[in-house]
């Protein structure tokens, strides 16, 4: 069909405009952060109790090794046999952390880590890739078994006690069927992907991102299809440890900060803001963390005056951490290679 002369087709909201659009948005809402907070909220950051940080710091080594044993049974069961140690599994994880702050997740996170482990071993790309999907798929179930008894809390429908009982039955309940019967939620997945991608040609200003979600779907299925239940079931348990380690991180360092915000305020923000980082695209996933935290903790009852620092100091010790766990990383493997040499 010919186009009419002088008439341009419908503009394409593909990856880039999307890209670009969350990126502006969440350097916006970063700056506004560090704008309303001002000097004193910067002032209470850099006056934090040393002790509470360095239970902090904790938390984040805590998660950050959790994350690198669920992705090693990951990557072991896609291969049949034990292809890394648990210490490059960890220096790999904080070489994605690292390069997450400077791009975006999905060339950090999701590009350096399948890119180590394909270059240090025989992992096929694909295989890699799908690894790391793997890995973030059990991030995403939990978040979304946060989800809606987080918004009827936080939407003042159901009260603090309701709302563990209901987070309780649902990932209670999760975990019932995945130990049972895995490929039920592989094949579930097929059919997310499957109507994800059917959208694509229907929605042209939105096919670009529809047909990159329905191909990482796909992906996902493919990885879930070979790690066997044993796999799944320790990954499930070793995500919702993941969960409690960074809620404790995000606890001592509101401690620190000498701000009295619930931990279980804190656990229920952890599991909705994953759910809310899976849509960032600004290096160092800025803004929409930031803009995540602020949501829960400002419906949960925290003050903005609280809020603000708790942010700041989120973002800056969460750099420092990854910094140091990074380092740390690269100078064991390092001497481990010598001492091997």
């Amino acid at each position: 069909m010919q186009e009419v002369e002088g008439q341009r087709p419908p503009a394409r909201f593909g990856g880039k405009t999307y890209r670009r659009v969350l990126s502006v948005l969440g350097i916006l809402a970063f700056g506004a952060i560090l704008y309303y907070g001002g000097v004193e909220a910067l002032r209470q950051v850099a006056r934090l109790n040393p002790l509470y940080l360095a239970c902090a710091f904790l938390g984040a080594a805590l998660a950050a090794f959790v994350t690198s044993v669920r992705w090693g049974l990951i990557v072991d069961a896609l291969e049949g046999r034990k292809a890394h140690s648990k210490l490059q599994y960890f220096y790999y994880v904080m070489m994605g952390k690292m390069s997450s702050t400077l791009v975006s997740q999905y060339v950090g996170d999701y590009g350096v880590r399948p890119l180590a482990l394909k270059a240090s071993s025989d992992t096929s790309m694909g295989r890699a890739f799908y690894s790391v999907l793997v890995d973030r798929f059990f991030d995403l179930m939990l978040s979304l078994l946060f989800l809606v008894p987080g918004l009827l809390y936080l939407g003042g429908l159901i009260s603090p006690e309701v709302l563990a009982l209901l987070i309780i039955l649902l990932v209670g309940g999760y975990w019932a069927v995945m130990a049972k019967n895995h490929h039920l939620v592989s094949r579930l997945l097929g059919m997310v992907a499957g109507a994800v991608g059917g959208l694509s040609p229907k929605m042209p200003r939105l096919g670009g991102v529809l047909a990159r979600v329905a191909s990482t779907l796909e992906g996902a299925q493919m990885g879930f299809e070979q790690v066997g239940r044993r796999c799944i079931n320790s990954a499930n348990l070793l995500t919702l440890c993941r969960y409690l380690a960074m809620a404790l991180r995000a606890y001592f360092l509101s401690l620190a900060l000498g701000l009295s915000i619930p931990f279980w305020l804190i656990f229920l923000a952890v599991g909705l803001v994953r759910f809310a980082l899976l849509f960032a695209v600004a290096p160092g996933r800025l803004g929409v963390l930031e803009v995540g935290w602020y949501g829960v903790l400002a419906l949960g009852g925290v003050e903005t005056s609280a809020i603000l620092p708790f942010l700041i100091a989120l973002r800056v010790y969460g750099l420092v951490f990854n910094a140091v766990l990074a380092l740390g990383a690269h100078l064991a493997v390092s001497l481990k290679s010598r001492a091997a040499a």
